[in-house]
């Protein structure tokens, strides 16, 4: 999957989350949630995986699904993130860790036993086929397991962010990462 799927299905399934969670009357959770981290934490695998495997390690490795398409990643973020959100208030590594969990389950990473679960098969990551970017590439327009997701990623997208203009919350979203509350822009002097 590339950018729209992973961004738009993990800020769905957060503003699922957040619904549910509000429907139980526990508020208090989600005021956690910085959706900027949302964003950056579904990327967060991709970001670091494939410039490393990819390009700096892409004559002897080629694989832009290495570290941080790992199990031991993911539970690396996750700890790390509930101890500083439980010791110190800090929940932004714990969001971040959801959105990066997000990126692996959108990306099956289950299917990859070699890479997911690193380092349980050895300590190195199956070589990547370079021919394999350009065929996804061709893949996300011909095959609707690739485009489909893409498609209801930008959707979900395009109505989160018209909601926020709408709603005149774009302002707030983008200081303090909440969707909904008490940030207004500045006002502008008059002349």
């Amino acid at each position: 999957m590339l950018l729209l799927a992973h961004v738009g299905l993990a800020l769905g399934f957060t503003k699922g989350l957040e619904k549910v969670l509000s429907c139980r009357g526990m508020n208090d959770c989600t005021e956690l949630i910085d959706y900027r981290l949302v964003f950056g934490g579904s990327m967060l695998p991709d970001v670091i995986d494939k410039p490393l495997g990819g390009l700096i390690l892409g004559s002897t490795l080629g694989n832009g699904r290495i570290y941080c398409h790992t199990l031991l990643f993911q539970l690396f973020l996750l700890i790390s993130g509930i101890y500083l959100c439980f010791k110190y208030k800090r929940p932004e590594l714990f969001v971040a860790a959801g959105g990066s969990a997000i990126h692996c389950i959108l990306d099956g990473m289950w299917y990859f036993p070699e890479t997911f679960l690193w380092p349980v098969y050895g300590w190195s990551f199956p070589e990547g086929d370079p021919g394999n970017w350009l065929r996804l590439w061709v893949n996300l327009l011909a095959d609707p397991k690739y485009y489909i997701p893409e498609i209801l990623g930008g959707a979900i997208i395009i109505v989160f962010f018209t909601e926020l203009v709408i709603r005149k919350n774009l302002y707030c979203f983008l200081v303090s990462g909440k969707v909904k509350g008490g940030i207004t822009p500045p006002e502008e002097d008059a002349v």
